[in-house]
């Protein structure tokens, strides 16, 4: 296959014989789960709490479960994908394993001195996280490679064995290797990773080239050691999963040669394996599901471009979607610490169902960042938590009857919900707790509205023209208010929104993202020098795909050229659809046009330079054909009812705030072409959705509602 010819051999329902495929998404409170099977189109969803001690049993029990649904069995299923929260939560509560920085004579505080932005300009009392590798933790030596690759000074290779001596007196667990100019020539960080894993033969040892072979030492250092930082307790994790997976008897009894999948950072797959090795692209892994997932469900709905609402239990993820792609970025960071891998765009906020709500000390209301989680969980879950939450507000407000049972089975105490509202936030504000709770809500409505505009308006993208798409556990509930604060027309509401991100797990492919520097003048570079670097890397990625037993038919391979005005900081991706002279010489008219596109102006007299050349290696694997529901007529019929119930609404749009009826709705009762006038309730076993007075929801062929927003 030529590198960068892009082909698109998807053709067939189960190509890879997949026929029952299992997923889940380890979040901070729930862990959601699906079964799927190819023949019958059949999805079964469960939800059961996160279990911090061990993550991987709530994901097997989640497993079980679904697949019970099905009358069938950890042995029958031939696919496995699991996105998970562990990596980031490993990362923020600084929980990964010790790890040690090598790097060149005079760099010790390279991670310490980092870049010198400041996130909040005038904020005097900010101070700079420290790295995940300690000073005391941090060691040089000799030796040195020049930008353009050629050894100026050779490897101190007896040094490197003195700091593996040194190393190998602490309790350090990884070590993370990041010299200069790596990227033009590994040799040095290669001859050092081969001496230390020999010293220390029970720490992990991985250098920046085999995770990032790109400039800039300092987003290169820091991604490797967040690398290694990662891998003791990803190792552990993933290990454990697969062992239980695996387990007949306590576990789920998967046959060894089944494939597990995990979601990576990117919206693709890896395997387990690679996963274990490179753990830093697991890092937002379940969000990044649901996003894939909300492409893919909107496209069968005909709508592309999008804005998604990932609102679980902790947190709120939010990401722009335009024309079913996802923006992939390679200027993230997590927890402040940069991380240089390609990621999805995702606008995390702490507001989710478990957001604590409290006081601050200038009497405002504020709902978030802290979370109950799902050990103690809201006031409402009868599990110790006694601090009131969105859930509780909810609960206290009618958009939870006190007969629900979130994930199918959990029950909720709406005097526990009354009691902790009052106590902490009623009381201090002479408010009713009605009147608490609903400010409750609004404020944690009014944070995700400010998570959008973020990747909306801020980056010059009318809301008005993009439909919001609401989903996890707590999604739905709030998406027609949020939609109205930004005049966004139209909600669409996928099904089983609540186990969304597990789905993504399905319709995600296997990817591979390769990347080198290469930095000069456009001019500079002739059409056989591009075809010189590339050639490689295109034979790298054949090799990466037959690795992971991807066949010829099923690969999918793309290149591109990051390119900048010369004199500018950072670059933009140029693709390169075709490898040939003419669409090489088009590469800087593309450029201009893509930097108009993004900045709303182009220099085209300025020169441009090339800064590297990417290339990403994808895997298909067979998108799975969901069942679609039997089609109906405009109002759903009795049986889809189950009952009414009192709902107070908030003061929306000069509309006066109050109690009202609304009939409740069951989910998976309606058919095609039902449409349910608001103000109501739709309930289903993952998430429940509350339309506002004046909205109108119709459900599509697809099983989607779509919602239009009341003025």
């Amino acid at each position: 296959m030529k590198p960068g010819i892009v082909t698109d051999p998807r053709h067939s329902i189960d190509g890879l014989g997949f026929r029952l495929r299992v997923a889940s998404d380890v979040g901070g409170t729930f862990t959601d789960s699906l079964a799927y099977d190819s023949v019958t189109r059949t999805v079964t969803v469960a939800k059961v709490p996160t279990t911090p001690q061990n993550r991987a049993i709530g994901t097997v029990e989640g497993l079980k479960r679904a697949l019970a649904l099905q009358k069938r069995t950890g042995a029958e299923v031939d696919y496995v994908g699991h996105g998970m929260t562990t990596a980031t939560n490993a990362v923020i509560q600084r929980k990964g394993g010790r790890t040690a920085f090598v790097t060149n004579e005079g760099f010790r505080d390279l991670l310490s001195i980092g870049r010198q932005d400041r996130p909040s300009l005038y904020d005097l009392t900010q101070v700079r996280p420290d790295p995940l590798a300690a000073r005391a933790d941090s060691y040089t030596v000799a030796g040195r490679i020049g930008a353009d690759g050629r050894e100026i000074t050779p490897l101190d290779e007896p040094g490197v064995a003195a700091i593996a001596a040194q190393i190998r007196r602490t309790d350090v667990l990884a070590v993370a290797i990041c010299f200069l100019h790596a990227y033009a020539n590994p040799e040095h960080e290669r001859r050092a990773k081969a001496i230390l894993s020999a010293a220390l033969p029970t720490v992990v040892v991985c250098c920046s080239t085999e995770i990032l072979s790109e400039f800039r030492e300092y987003e290169r250092a820091s991604t490797v050691v967040l690398n290694a930082y990662l891998m003791p307790v990803m190792d552990n994790y993933l290990g454990s999963l697969v062992a239980l997976l695996s387990d007949p008897e306590t576990g789920l009894g998967l046959r060894s040669d089944r494939p597990v999948m995990v979601m990576e950072a990117s919206g693709g797959l890896m395997t387990v394996d690679t996963a274990r090795a490179k753990p830093v692209h697991t890092v937002l892994s379940g969000p990044a599901g649901g996003v894939v997932a909300s492409a893919h469900v909107a496209a069968l709905s005909g709508i592309r471009d999008i804005v998604t609402m990932d609102m679980g239990g902790t947190s709120t993820d939010i990401s722009l979607i335009l024309d079913a792609k996802p923006q992939v970025t390679r200027q993230a960071s997590l927890a402040r610490i940069p991380v240089r891998i390609p990621v999805i765009d995702i606008n995390a906020i702490g507001a989710g169902g478990g957001s604590i709500a409290w006081i601050d000390d200038g009497g405002a209301l504020r709902v978030g960042p802290i979370s109950a989680e799902a050990v103690p969980g809201p006031a409402c879950y009868r599990r110790g938590g006694t601090r009131p939450t969105v859930t509780d507000a909810n609960l206290v407000l009618g958009r939870f009857g006190e007969d629900t049972k979130l994930g199918g089975d959990l029950t909720l105490d709406k005097d526990a919900a009354h009691c902790a509202i009052e106590v902490e936030v009623a009381r201090p504000l002479g408010l009713s707790v009605v009147e608490a709770a609903a400010g409750i809500v609004r404020v944690a409505n009014a944070n995700m509205v400010r998570g959008i505009r973020v990747v909306s308006v801020e980056r010059g993208h009318d809301p008005r023209r993009l439909t919001l798409v609401p989903f996890g556990g707590a999604g739905p509930m709030h998406g027609a208010a949020v939609a109205r604060e930004l005049a966004i027309p139209r909600i669409l509401v996928p099904p089983t929104p609540g186990i969304l991100c597990a789905l993504g797990m399905l319709v995600s492919d296997l990817r591979h993202d390769l990347i080198e520097t290469h930095l000069g003048p456009y001019a500079d570079f002739g059409f056989a020098r591009g075809q010189a670097i590339l050639a490689p890397m295109a034979a790298e990625a054949r090799r990466l795909l037959d690795e992971d037993g991807v066949p010829e038919p099923r690969r999918h391979v793309t290149a591109r050229v990051d390119m900048r005005y010369i004199g500018q900081s950072y670059e933009l991706a140029v693709p390169l659809d075709l490898i040939d002279a003419a669409t090489w010489s088009s590469l800087p008219e593309r450029f201009h046009e893509i930097h108009r596109q993004r900045f709303g102006h182009a220099d085209t007299d300025a020169p441009v330079e090339i800064v590297s050349f990417g290339m990403t290696a994808i895997g298909l694997i067979d998108t799975p054909q969901l069942a679609q529901p039997a089609k109906g007529r405009g109002k759903p019929t009795e049986a889809a009812r189950l009952g009414s119930r009192k709902v107070y609404f908030e003061s929306l749009s000069g509309a006066a705030a109050g109690w009202l009826d609304c009939p409740v709705w069951q989910r998976e009762a309606l058919l095609a072409g039902n449409v349910i006038q608001g103000p109501a309730v739709l309930e289903e076993v993952s998430a429940t959705t509350v339309l506002y007075p004046a909205d109108v929801a119709r459900v599509d062929a697809q099983g989607s509602l779509i919602v239009e927003v009341g003025k």
